[in-house]
């Protein structure tokens, strides 16, 4: 019996233009007026999260941050949090600034990067946001202030020059400090060790009484794929990556055709 549907953002419920289509906000009200427990599962922090807190009605907890965070933007008590080790911080950024890869820093009260062209459009996209949907960045240049003044809940760095990509995911994964997950190409999530969507979920699900086989989750990406194999049921979407779609129990269509709501209204 399904008692909770947890759905990734980025690719899964968010269409391309990172809208949420009116038949998936449809489906998202049809599951809890059945009294089936509704949260995502994203890579995003607080701050990237905010704009679609009052859109979705979200008041539950949050995966964010891939599983750093089990909370919500707008509450201050945390279900789960665990930030990467300082020293892991300093390593990362280091490396990011002599290798010419763009880092961004993510914090609960701010994302902390230099102008790229991510903030550029965050920060055009802020402009068509209400005040507290808004995200906040913060261009901090000196590495001891990031480093003893921030608690880093996830480090993103974007490099689309695919050699110097895979020498850095190579490097990174020599380390047993840090999980390292893909959330769409040309990206790295560092997050603090043992950290994953599938643990934070466990935690969710721990925290409501309710057992992963009567869990339902969402995804399209390799961050996706430790809660795709833990649920009781799973479902890729047909944009997800060969990996996501192999270990699902089921796919369904891409974000873009509302696959989310498609499968949703079809079997729940």
């Amino acid at each position: 019996m399904t008692k909770m549907v947890v759905a990734d953002m980025d690719g899964t419920l968010l269409r391309s233009d990172l809208s949420v289509s009116d038949k998936n906000k449809q489906a998202i009200e049809y599951l809890r007026n059945k009294g089936i427990h509704f949260t995502v599962a994203t890579g995003r922090p607080d701050q990237l999260v905010k704009e679609y807190i009052e859109l979705l009605s979200l008041n539950e907890p949050l995966i964010m941050y891939n599983g750093s965070v089990v909370g919500h933007p707008f509450q201050e008590k945390r279900l789960y949090e665990q930030s990467l080790a300082k020293e892991d911080v300093r390593r990362i950024v280091e490396y990011c600034e002599q290798e010419n890869i763009i880092w961004m820093c993510y914090t609960k009260d701010k994302i902390i990067s230099k102008p790229n062209f991510r903030v550029d459009f965050f920060l055009e996209r802020n402009q068509k946001l209400p005040e507290n949907g808004r995200s906040i960045f913060e261009d901090i240049r000196d590495i001891d202030t990031i480093v003893n003044d921030y608690h880093v809940q996830k480090i993103l760095l974007i490099e689309h020059n695919q050699d110097v990509y895979k020498k850095t995911k190579t490097l990174l994964e020599q380390y047993d400090q840090f999980t390292i997950a893909t959330s769409q190409s040309g990206f790295l999530d560092i997050n603090p060790i043992g950290v994953t969507k599938g643990e934070a979920l466990k935690k969710l699900a721990e925290h409501y009484h309710i057992a992963l086989e009567d869990v339902v989750v969402f995804g399209d990406q390799e961050n996706d794929i430790s809660m795709l194999q833990i649920a009781g049921t799973s479902i890729a979407m047909g944009n997800a990556t060969a990996h996501a779609k192999d270990v699902a129990d089921y796919v369904t269509s891409t974000n873009n055709e509302d696959g989310f709501a498609q499968w949703v209204f079809a079997n729940l």
